[in-house]
């Protein structure tokens, strides 16, 4: 089969006849239609990822078909359209054992530490396969793991009724800031780029704005108490430290960025201000599932972010044109 491998920061190797990976008895064997590439992508092809390094077959975000299960797997067919959740888990350890997995001590994601979908076929565990339901494209169905990230930030942040700033409008800031508003957060969201702030109205986030317009904004959509949770999205000390800056006392900042090295930041205002400051990590399975729902019903919009379209062979083309078009990158799809 073809599969490609980041060999090293920045140099991408194309094999043609790698095997065809074997399928354990609780194993899936997927035939990747499709596959998207992550912040997280970048930050390894870079060599600025603080917790994956080379050589990697990248790809979390993936969608494809069934090609054939396991002997001990049950209600998965040949043929099914599917995604699955990344995530491969001790299944013992304490975060495991009380339903955190997505924070085992163990905790290894395809793509980052084992192989990923960047070639015809992958194989999974089959209790991680979620099925794509009629309405859902494949390349949608890519785009769920992403989709599910932002649910699950804003379910950290406890956002229904509340007033939101996301900070950044990258795909992660987008689906997070959709998110907190399909469950009745009243949301600004604020980048540098003009571009990205008009794919977030687009995709229906209510206000938008660069950030010379944020205080302002917030004053006038918030009023005296400002924003009851804030997002760093971006993975940058300055945001980090700007969302401490600004936070009313008492509020919740949930990190969902991730952060290429340690930032400073005034922890006096942490401790002083009584704030939160809180890390969300990937999902759990009803975040997925909830991220599934609402993508099939419309509630949280991806297609306006998919903006290009390579051929898996193209993924040295692919990550050039991320570097010099980051405005029209916003999320770049693989095609197998």
């Amino acid at each position: 089969m073809l599969r490609v491998t980041l060999a090293e920061p920045g140099r991408f190797v194309t094999e043609e006849d790698a095997p065809i990976p074997e399928v354990g008895e609780r194993q899936a064997l997927i035939k990747v239609a499709k596959v998207g590439v992550c912040g997280s992508d970048i930050h390894t092809y870079h060599g600025k990822h603080p917790f994956v390094s080379c050589p990697i077959v990248l790809g979390h975000e993936f969608s494809g078909t069934v090609d054939r299960v396991g002997g001990k797997v049950k209600g998965l067919y040949p043929g099914e359209r599917v995604t699955a959740m990344p995530q491969v888990v001790c299944g013992y350890c304490h975060q495991c054992r009380h339903g955190r997995y997505n924070i085992c001590a163990n905790l290894k994601v395809l793509g980052c530490h084992v192989q990923g979908a960047a070639a015809d076929y992958i194989a999974v565990e089959a209790d991680m396969v979620v099925k794509l339901p009629a309405g859902l494209s494949l390349e949608l169905g890519a785009a769920v793991e992403p989709a599910a990230v932002g649910v699950r930030a804003a379910k950290r942040g406890e956002v229904a009724g509340k007033n939101v700033v996301v900070y950044g409008a990258g795909t992660i800031g987008n689906l997070t800031a959709q998110a907190a508003a399909a469950l009745g957060a009243n949301v600004i969201i604020t980048d540098l780029s003009q571009r990205r702030l008009d794919l977030a109205l687009e995709c229906g986030i209510p206000h938008a704005t660069l950030p010379d317009g944020l205080d302002g904004l917030v004053g006038r959509e918030f009023g005296v108490d400002r924003a009851d949770v804030a997002f760093e999205c971006i993975g940058a000390e300055a945001t980090i430290q700007k969302a401490i800056e600004t936070a009313r006392n008492g509020s919740r900042i949930i990190v969902v960025g991730v952060f290429a090295r340690n930032a400073s930041v005034n922890m006096g205002l942490l401790q002083d201000n009584e704030l939160e400051v809180i890390g969300s990590l990937m999902y759990d399975q009803d975040d997925f599932m909830d991220a599934v729902r609402l993508m099939a019903a419309g509630t949280v919009k991806v297609s306006p972010l998919i903006m290009r379209r390579f051929n898996i062979r193209q993924y040295p083309e692919a990550f050039k044109f991320i570097k010099e078009s980051p405005d029209e990158a916003v999320k770049v799809m693989m095609e197998p």
